[in-house]
């Protein structure tokens, strides 16, 4: 799929890309600190329009996998008002989760070629929190879904989001290098 690899890169391009260098655009020649300026202008618009992209692929991803769990949930009109009704909330907050994964990937493929052990380290308990507070949210609208339904299908939720989360983490976690020597 084109977009295998999509996060990481754009996760890399974020965290490269240069900001524009005013100081050194006023040192060098009329002309030439317009060419930079134009060039890093532009850098910046592709940076954005692959953000815009990867928040549409993130979009319909969300999309599909809510599809999923509706079939895969199998309930009634009046139980799935109610449960849907929580899954917003959720799906909302694991976003927010997600998106501070992100930034861990991104950190961790910006430092990649040379990491320190106090960075590695950094890196592995920004893991722990993140896995602490995606397991929190799950304990937390299990408690919430199973109000508003049934525990059944409180309980239910719950398998089908770990098959999801553990598919998802397989998958991310395959394709992240492993930490250097």
């Amino acid at each position: 799929m084109k977009y295998k690899h999509l996060a990481l890169i754009s996760a890399i391009a974020a965290v490269s890309l240069p900001a524009i260098n005013t100081a050194q655009a006023q040192a060098d020649k009329p002309v030439e600190a317009h060419g930079k300026a134009v060039k890093e202008a532009a850098e910046v618009g592709a940076a954005a329009d692959e953000g815009k992209e990867l928040d549409m692929f993130r979009f319909s991803l969300r999309m599909e996998k809510l599809d999923f769990i509706k079939k895969a949930m199998k309930l009634s009109p009046e139980q799935e008002k109610k449960f849907l009704d929580q899954y917003y909330l959720y799906d909302t907050e694991l976003k927010k989760l997600n998106d501070e994964r992100l930034a861990t990937i991104s950190d961790y493929a910006a430092k990649i070629n040379n990491i320190t052990g106090a960075e590695a380290d950094k890196l592995v308990k920004r893991m722990f929190n993140f896995r602490k507070n995606r397991t929190a949210l799950l304990e937390k609208y299990y408690g919430k879904i199973a109000k508003v339904t049934s525990k059944t299908i409180a309980a239910r939720f719950l398998q089908v989001e770990n098959i999801l989360q553990g598919t998802s983490d397989v998958k991310i976690g395959s394709t992240l290098p492993l930490m250097p020597e």
